[in-house]
Protein backbone atom coordinates (compact mmCIF):
# COMPACT_ATOMS: atom_id res chain seq x y z
CA UNK A 1 0.00 0.00 0.00
CA UNK A 2 1.14 3.43 -0.79
CA UNK A 3 2.65 5.23 1.86
CA UNK A 4 0.23 8.46 1.75
CA UNK A 5 -3.21 6.11 1.44
CA UNK A 6 -2.09 3.93 5.05
CA UNK A 7 -1.49 7.32 6.17
CA UNK A 8 -5.29 8.92 4.82
CA UNK A 9 -6.62 5.51 6.74
CA UNK A 10 -4.83 6.19 10.30
CA UNK A 11 -6.08 10.52 9.81
CA UNK A 12 -9.37 9.15 8.64
CA UNK A 13 -9.40 7.04 11.97
CA UNK A 14 -8.52 10.14 14.22
CA UNK A 15 -11.19 12.39 12.14
CA UNK A 16 -13.24 9.71 13.48
CA UNK A 17 -11.55 10.12 17.58
CA UNK A 18 -12.34 13.67 16.99
CA UNK A 19 -16.36 13.08 15.82
CA UNK A 20 -16.46 10.76 19.22
CA UNK A 21 -15.00 13.45 21.19
CA UNK A 22 -17.19 16.12 20.17
CA UNK A 23 -20.15 14.03 20.42
CA UNK A 24 -19.55 13.36 24.02
CA UNK A 25 -18.62 17.36 24.59
CA UNK A 26 -22.54 17.68 22.60
CA UNK A 27 -23.82 15.21 25.90
CA UNK A 28 -21.78 17.35 28.24
CA UNK A 29 -23.33 20.08 27.45
CA UNK A 30 -26.99 18.65 27.42
CA UNK A 31 -26.18 17.40 31.33
CA UNK A 32 -28.08 18.46 34.40
CA UNK A 33 -25.10 21.17 34.76
CA UNK A 34 -25.29 23.30 37.64
CA UNK A 35 -23.26 26.78 38.80
CA UNK A 36 -21.28 28.65 36.54
CA UNK A 37 -21.20 25.65 34.10
CA UNK A 38 -24.86 26.79 34.00
CA UNK A 39 -24.40 29.85 33.71
CA UNK A 40 -21.75 29.95 30.85
CA UNK A 41 -22.83 26.43 29.40
CA UNK A 42 -23.23 28.70 25.53
CA UNK A 43 -19.42 28.98 25.13
CA UNK A 44 -19.22 24.74 25.05
CA UNK A 45 -22.24 24.86 23.04
CA UNK A 46 -20.36 27.44 20.33
CA UNK A 47 -17.04 25.11 20.72
CA UNK A 48 -19.66 21.95 19.74
CA UNK A 49 -20.11 24.42 16.37
CA UNK A 50 -16.54 25.37 15.77
CA UNK A 51 -15.31 22.08 16.51
CA UNK A 52 -17.74 19.84 14.01
CA UNK A 53 -16.64 22.76 11.61
CA UNK A 54 -13.06 21.84 12.02
CA UNK A 55 -13.82 18.22 11.46
CA UNK A 56 -15.91 18.95 8.26
CA UNK A 57 -13.07 21.20 6.65
CA UNK A 58 -10.70 18.89 7.72
CA UNK A 59 -11.42 15.99 5.40
CA UNK A 60 -9.97 18.55 2.78
CA UNK A 61 -6.71 19.53 3.83
CA UNK A 62 -5.34 20.19 0.58
CA UNK A 63 -8.23 23.25 0.38
CA UNK A 64 -9.11 24.23 3.65
CA UNK A 65 -5.94 23.99 6.32
CA UNK A 66 -5.68 27.69 6.65
CA UNK A 67 -9.42 27.82 7.36
CA UNK A 68 -9.26 24.70 9.74
CA UNK A 69 -6.22 25.96 11.72
CA UNK A 70 -7.90 29.47 12.35
CA UNK A 71 -11.18 27.50 13.45
CA UNK A 72 -9.39 25.63 15.70
CA UNK A 73 -7.62 28.77 17.26
CA UNK A 74 -11.44 29.66 18.04
CA UNK A 75 -11.49 26.45 19.55
CA UNK A 76 -8.72 26.31 21.59
CA UNK A 77 -9.99 30.06 23.26
CA UNK A 78 -13.82 28.83 23.72
CA UNK A 79 -12.51 25.75 25.78
CA UNK A 80 -9.57 27.31 27.38
CA UNK A 81 -12.48 30.05 28.60
CA UNK A 82 -15.05 28.11 29.87
CA UNK A 83 -12.20 26.16 31.67
CA UNK A 84 -11.29 29.34 33.27
CA UNK A 85 -14.60 30.40 34.28
CA UNK A 86 -15.29 27.82 36.33
CA UNK A 87 -12.52 28.63 38.86
CA UNK A 88 -11.71 32.65 38.26
CA UNK A 89 -12.78 35.16 40.93
CA UNK A 90 -16.45 36.59 40.96
CA UNK A 91 -15.52 39.82 39.49
CA UNK A 92 -14.06 38.06 36.78
CA UNK A 93 -17.20 36.02 36.07
CA UNK A 94 -19.45 39.38 36.04
CA UNK A 95 -16.81 40.96 33.81
CA UNK A 96 -17.48 37.73 31.71
CA UNK A 97 -21.19 38.32 31.78
CA UNK A 98 -21.45 41.93 31.69
CA UNK A 99 -18.87 42.68 28.57
CA UNK A 100 -21.56 41.64 25.63
CA UNK A 101 -23.78 44.76 26.95
CA UNK A 102 -20.85 46.67 26.65
CA UNK A 103 -20.60 45.59 23.08
CA UNK A 104 -23.88 46.31 22.30
CA UNK A 105 -23.52 49.39 23.03
CA UNK A 106 -20.43 50.44 21.19
CA UNK A 107 -21.77 48.73 18.35
CA UNK A 108 -24.84 50.93 18.69
CA UNK A 109 -22.58 53.78 17.31
CA UNK A 110 -19.00 53.42 14.96
CA UNK A 111 -17.51 54.54 12.13
CA UNK A 112 -14.75 53.54 9.62
CA UNK A 113 -12.23 55.88 7.60
CA UNK A 114 -10.03 55.64 4.93
CA UNK A 115 -8.17 58.67 3.49
CA UNK A 116 -11.15 60.84 2.81
CA UNK A 117 -13.64 58.18 2.83
CA UNK A 118 -16.26 57.37 6.01
CA UNK A 119 -18.76 54.90 6.39
CA UNK A 120 -20.59 55.20 10.19
CA UNK A 121 -23.71 53.04 11.82
CA UNK A 122 -25.54 54.61 14.11
CA UNK A 123 -28.23 53.80 16.56
CA UNK A 124 -31.03 56.37 17.39
CA UNK A 125 -31.52 55.05 21.02
CA UNK A 126 -28.22 55.03 22.49
CA UNK A 127 -28.90 57.09 24.91
CA UNK A 128 -31.59 55.28 26.42
CA UNK A 129 -29.72 52.39 26.85
CA UNK A 130 -27.85 53.75 29.41
CA UNK A 131 -31.08 53.92 31.47
CA UNK A 132 -30.79 49.99 31.59
CA UNK A 133 -29.70 48.67 35.32
CA UNK A 134 -27.03 45.83 33.33
CA UNK A 135 -25.65 48.34 30.81
CA UNK A 136 -24.78 51.20 33.51
CA UNK A 137 -22.83 47.90 35.97
CA UNK A 138 -21.44 47.25 32.40
CA UNK A 139 -20.19 50.33 31.79
CA UNK A 140 -19.25 51.14 35.36
CA UNK A 141 -17.04 47.76 35.11
CA UNK A 142 -15.74 48.95 31.56
CA UNK A 143 -16.13 52.24 29.43
CA UNK A 144 -18.50 54.30 27.77
CA UNK A 145 -16.00 55.85 25.40
CA UNK A 146 -13.37 52.93 24.56
CA UNK A 147 -14.56 50.24 22.47
CA UNK A 148 -11.89 47.99 22.50
CA UNK A 149 -11.75 46.47 26.21
CA UNK A 150 -11.50 42.85 26.89
CA UNK A 151 -13.78 40.97 29.44
CA UNK A 152 -9.89 39.80 30.91
CA UNK A 153 -6.68 41.06 30.89
CA UNK A 154 -5.44 37.54 31.19
CA UNK A 155 -4.35 36.02 27.49
CA UNK A 156 -5.05 32.26 27.20
CA UNK A 157 -1.62 30.86 28.56
CA UNK A 158 -2.31 33.12 31.95
CA UNK A 159 -5.88 31.61 31.93
CA UNK A 160 -4.53 28.34 31.11
CA UNK A 161 -1.66 28.64 34.50
CA UNK A 162 -4.45 29.88 36.55
CA UNK A 163 -6.93 26.64 35.20
CA UNK A 164 -3.87 24.29 36.01
CA UNK A 165 -3.25 25.74 39.42
CA UNK A 166 -6.65 24.80 40.82
CA UNK A 167 -7.91 21.75 38.99
CA UNK A 168 -6.54 18.35 37.93
CA UNK A 169 -6.43 19.14 34.21
CA UNK A 170 -2.44 18.84 32.18
CA UNK A 171 -1.90 22.05 31.26
CA UNK A 172 0.57 20.87 28.43
CA UNK A 173 -2.24 20.00 26.02
CA UNK A 174 -3.34 23.00 26.00
CA UNK A 175 0.15 25.19 25.95
CA UNK A 176 0.78 22.69 23.27
CA UNK A 177 -2.27 23.73 21.41
CA UNK A 178 -1.37 27.44 21.33
CA UNK A 179 2.25 26.47 20.62
CA UNK A 180 1.69 25.07 17.82
CA UNK A 181 -1.12 26.42 16.01
CA UNK A 182 -1.74 30.52 17.59
CA UNK A 183 0.94 31.82 15.08
CA UNK A 184 -0.07 30.38 12.28
CA UNK A 185 -3.55 30.67 13.07
CA UNK A 186 -2.85 34.94 13.30
CA UNK A 187 -1.19 34.22 9.78
CA UNK A 188 -3.94 32.69 8.09
CA UNK A 189 -6.67 35.11 9.67
CA UNK A 190 -5.12 38.23 8.36
CA UNK A 191 -4.13 37.31 4.74
CA UNK A 192 0.24 37.10 4.84
CA UNK A 193 1.78 35.62 2.32
CA UNK A 194 2.69 32.73 5.15
CA UNK A 195 -0.77 32.28 5.91
CA UNK A 196 -1.79 31.96 2.87
CA UNK A 197 0.64 29.59 1.68
CA UNK A 198 0.12 27.34 4.81
CA UNK A 199 -1.25 24.28 2.39
CA UNK A 200 1.49 24.66 0.04
CA UNK A 201 4.31 24.01 2.83
CA UNK A 202 6.44 26.50 0.66
CA UNK A 203 7.77 28.42 3.81
CA UNK A 204 7.82 25.09 6.74
CA UNK A 205 11.24 25.08 7.62
CA UNK A 206 12.64 21.37 5.67
CA UNK A 207 9.70 21.07 4.01
CA UNK A 208 10.54 20.06 -0.07
CA UNK A 209 7.63 21.84 -1.13
CA UNK A 210 8.16 20.85 -4.90
CA UNK A 211 7.70 17.03 -3.74
CA UNK A 212 3.68 16.87 -3.70
CA UNK A 213 3.64 13.29 -1.86
CA UNK A 214 5.58 15.15 0.63
CA UNK A 215 2.91 18.02 0.88
CA UNK A 216 0.40 15.80 1.16
CA UNK A 217 2.31 13.49 3.97
CA UNK A 218 2.53 16.23 5.60
CA UNK A 219 -1.25 17.98 5.31
CA UNK A 220 -2.05 14.64 6.87
CA UNK A 221 0.07 14.45 9.70
CA UNK A 222 -0.84 18.07 10.21
CA UNK A 223 -4.32 17.41 10.26
CA UNK A 224 -3.59 13.87 12.36
CA UNK A 225 -2.79 16.59 15.29
CA UNK A 226 -5.07 18.91 14.83
CA UNK A 227 -8.15 15.87 15.09
CA UNK A 228 -5.92 14.91 18.41
CA UNK A 229 -5.28 18.03 20.04
CA UNK A 230 -8.73 19.26 20.11
CA UNK A 231 -10.02 16.11 21.35
CA UNK A 232 -7.58 16.54 24.28
CA UNK A 233 -9.07 19.67 25.38
CA UNK A 234 -12.04 18.25 25.30
CA UNK A 235 -11.13 14.99 27.57
CA UNK A 236 -8.86 17.47 29.84
CA UNK A 237 -12.24 19.66 30.37
CA UNK A 238 -14.35 16.87 31.84
CA UNK A 239 -11.85 16.55 35.01
CA UNK A 240 -13.23 19.63 35.94
CA UNK A 241 -16.53 17.70 36.39
CA UNK A 242 -15.46 14.28 37.75
CA UNK A 243 -17.76 14.73 40.96
CA UNK A 244 -20.74 14.62 38.17
CA UNK A 245 -21.67 10.72 38.06
CA UNK A 246 -22.84 11.56 34.71
CA UNK A 247 -19.92 13.03 33.99
CA UNK A 248 -17.60 11.26 34.72
CA UNK A 249 -19.51 8.21 32.40
CA UNK A 250 -18.78 10.84 29.86
CA UNK A 251 -15.09 10.50 30.76
CA UNK A 252 -14.68 7.02 30.90
CA UNK A 253 -15.54 6.95 27.69
CA UNK A 254 -13.60 9.97 26.19
CA UNK A 255 -10.64 7.99 28.42
CA UNK A 256 -11.11 4.49 25.85
CA UNK A 257 -11.12 7.04 22.98
CA UNK A 258 -8.08 9.09 24.39
CA UNK A 259 -6.13 6.08 24.06
CA UNK A 260 -7.17 4.26 20.87
CA UNK A 261 -6.35 7.97 19.83
CA UNK A 262 -2.63 7.88 21.41
CA UNK A 263 -1.86 4.44 19.56
CA UNK A 264 -2.63 5.53 16.44
CA UNK A 265 -0.60 8.40 16.79
CA UNK A 266 1.90 6.25 17.95
CA UNK A 267 1.79 4.05 14.43
CA UNK A 268 1.87 7.61 12.53
CA UNK A 269 5.13 9.28 14.53
CA UNK A 270 7.09 6.92 15.91
CA UNK A 271 6.36 3.89 13.11
CA UNK A 272 9.18 4.93 11.14
CA UNK A 273 7.62 3.11 7.58
CA UNK A 274 5.04 6.48 7.97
Amino acid sequence: MNKNNELELYVEELGKHLFAELSILNEFWKTNLTGRAKEVKVVIMSACSTGNAIHLLSKNPDIFYSETIMLARSFIEKVTNFCYLQICDDKELERFLLHPLYRAFHNGDRSKYAGKHTIGLKYSGKDEMKNIPQMQQALAIFSDTDPRMNWSKLNVDQKVSVIAENTKISPEFFLMNTLVIYSNASEALHGSLYGCALPTGAYIPGEDHKNSEKIKESLLKNTALLYVQMGSLIHETLKIFLDNDEIKSLFESSKKNHELATEIMKLIFVNKKL
